[in-house]
């Protein structure tokens, strides 16, 4: 089978890793350019995508559901640019929109890629690498700047420190956050799937010296989602875990571990505000239209004329509730493609699912499903479920 060839061609596997290094490290994928605006993110993009046509047509692999959500996602993308033309959408914002979401296309490629055992496992082990190297670094860098005072990189708060805008101080101290560090609290789900509780422990404290609410909450939805999952866990267990988390929330509030300085307050306060403004003026824009099928790309509204930072705020008011519902379907197949995996598969399913439910749930505060840093590790975990729960379409040789 061609599909068989490919993948284990060590060339192909070799771009792969490099694809998922710079997936899960460089954050936005803006600070790596190569020439003429082009970055590594993008150029590994078309790369994977010729590859993935080129599979398609030389397989015999026919994924009816894949194609079937990639013919719907289109169809949705073409009535945004139309919706676009109608309403004289800039042409600077309309790329601004719609740019980011051609990453969904790489699914193919994921899909053909994801063909055996032992690359599946593959991801996982760059997805931890890749958490390591942030958690490293960052425990360094803090350590450096905050807790040994050498120096100091305070700025004012919430500016970026860099032109793509992937770091951003926090109004804390030295404290950072970088785009890339959504994958600290899917990384932590991670070693506590392998039992890495030292690392675990690492990364749960990079993530506290984030000062980020998300984060907070990612890291402790995902370790119980996991957990429930892969348990069986009855009353008793469920109130005991409630009662651990409510005294060490307690415990926290006594030692102020989560007592902030007041311009850091203010700041999560203005934040706050700039979200409720911008629901109320998309609100303000439905129509009996729009509610259906968006604004289309390019159309934003006076307090986010782009980049909103609800990410189904965003999609809503581009596509509607047609493009809102196209990702609920994907979460539906996510969850219904992993709870119908082998019993082998049973913890390796859970982890994907539990990573795609963080980037949803993460996404109700900032703007990560409908860009390539959170879409990819949701179409991973959407193709390696699929595969999972296929067995005429799964193997374990390899020659990864």
């Amino acid at each position: 089978m061609v599909e068989s060839h490919l993948t284990d061609n060590k060339y192909v596997r070799y771009f792969c890793y490099v694809m998922l290094f710079e997936l899960f490290l460089l954050g936005s994928g803006q600070d790596l350019p190569l020439a003429g605006g082009l970055t590594l993110r993008w150029l590994n993009f078309f790369i994977g995508v010729g590859a993935s046509v080129y599979m398609f047509v030389r397989s015999d692999d026919f994924p009816k559901s894949i194609l079937a959500f990639i013919l719907v996602y289109t169809i949705q993308l073409l009535i945004g640019w139309m919706m676009a033309f109608i309403f004289d959408s800039e042409p600077a914002y309309l790329m601004v929109d719609f740019k980011p979401l051609l990453y969904f296309y790489i699914v193919l490629f994921f899909y053909y890629i994801m063909s055996s055992e032992l690359m599946i496992k593959r991801v996982v082990d760059i997805l931890l690498l890749c958490v390591k190297i942030m958690t490293v670094l960052y425990l360094i860098y803090m350590t450096l700047t905050d807790i040994l005072g050498l120096f100091s990189m305070t700025g004012e708060n919430y500016h970026s420190v860099d032109d793509s805008g992937s770091f951003m101080f926090r109004g804390i101290g030295s404290s950072l956050f970088y785009k890339g560090f959504v994958y600290l609290p899917i990384g932590a789900l991670g070693f506590f799937w392998r039992k890495q509780y030292v690392w675990m422990c690492l990364t749960i404290l990079a993530i506290y010296f984030t000062y980020t609410r998300g984060l907070y909450v990612l890291l402790a939805f995902g370790l119980l989602a996991f957990y429930l999952k892969t348990h069986e866990v009855n009353i008793f267990k469920i109130v005991g875990l409630m009662l651990v988390v409510l005294l060490l929330y307690e415990v926290a509030e006594v030692f102020e571990v989560f007592t902030f300085d007041d311009t850091y307050m203010e700041n999560r306060e203005e934040s706050d505000s700039v979200r409720l403004i911008t629901i109320d003026q998309v609100f303000e824009r439905i129509t009996w239209w729009s509610l259906l099928i968006g604004h289309g790309f390019g159309q934003g509204v006076p307090e986010r004329a782009a980049h909103m930072e609800i990410s189904y705020l965003d999609i809503f008011h581009h596509q509607g509730l047609f493009g809102l519902s196209f990702w609920v379907a994907l979460f539906i197949a996510i969850l219904k493609y992993g709870n119908s995996a082998a019993e082998k598969y049973k913890e390796e399913a859970a982890f994907f699912m539990t990573a795609a439910m963080m980037i949803y749930l993460q996404s109700c505060f900032n703007p990560y499903i409908n860009n390539s840093i959170g879409m990819s590790i949701t179409l991973l975990a959407f193709v390696i479920c699929y595969r999972l729960s296929q067995d005429e379409y799964f193997t374990s040789r390899s020659t990864v």
